[in-house]
């Protein structure tokens, strides 16, 4: 199930990179070829990131350093 989430966040991902520069571009008034020169690259490196976005979370709790609970000793 983790590798069809992380699928589908990538392509979630690839989706919204290139229409956020899509809409931009359209918005400042760029030619067809410049917004489509600039979204795939943009695409691609919001897919990758939506891609490993499911894999961070269980690498994070694993190197998280747990809170120092008072001993007996100590003064609080």
């Amino acid at each position: 199930m983790r590798v069809v989430k992380s699928v589908i966040y990538g392509y979630l991902g690839a989706i919204v990179g290139g229409l956020l520069v899509a809409v931009v571009g359209v918005a400042m008034g760029l030619s067809e070829a410049s917004i489509t020169a600039a979204s795939v690259p943009t695409g691609v490196v919001f897919g990758a990131i939506g891609l490993s976005l499911i894999w961070w979370r269980p690498i994070a709790d694993r190197t998280r350093v747990p809170a120092r609970r008072p001993g007996p000793g100590d003064k609080s």
